[in-house]
């Protein structure tokens, strides 16, 4: 199994909030700093940081962290894929996601898909919305 992390830096309840707004995403699991044992040398963290989460997002699990304290370079070699059966779903998803992020590609025909759009949420993941 291939399980995707995608680090915040300390915004990830924040996050999960509007993945699950934006895509109808379901906590599987999440576990916070506060709940650590005392000897795991975790207390200077916030109680409301996020060590591990298990996020459900179209039959697809997610692992989303508070993993990163300081920026990370970010890497554009990459993109999640979401396949939807409606133009309905891909643009409710598509501007669910553009939501206070960036438009890389406007919704729109292409010679492979009836629909497809690409955006960079505003926590800089950036999704592929489109009809097979």
């Amino acid at each position: 199994m291939l399980i995707p992390n995608i680090h915040f830096m300390g915004n990830c309840n924040e996050a999960i909030d509007f993945y699950k707004k934006a895509l109808g995403a379901e906590v599987k699991r999440i576990e916070y700093a506060k709940n650590a044992p005392q000897d795991a040398g975790l207390t200077a963290l916030p109680p409301d940081f996020v060590m591990y989460s298990e996020v459900a997002v179209f039959g697809t699990l997610l692992n989303l962290s508070d993993g990163a304290n300081e920026p990370v370079v970010k890497n554009d070699n990459f993109t999640f894929a979401i396949v939807l059966k409606t133009n309905e779903e891909v643009t409710s998803v598509f501007n669910g996601l553009a939501e206070g992020g960036e438009v890389v590609q406007e919704l729109a025909p292409q010679f492979w898909s009836a629909l497809y759009g690409m955006v960079t949420d505003r926590f800089g993941v950036t999704w592929q919305v489109y009809l097979p």
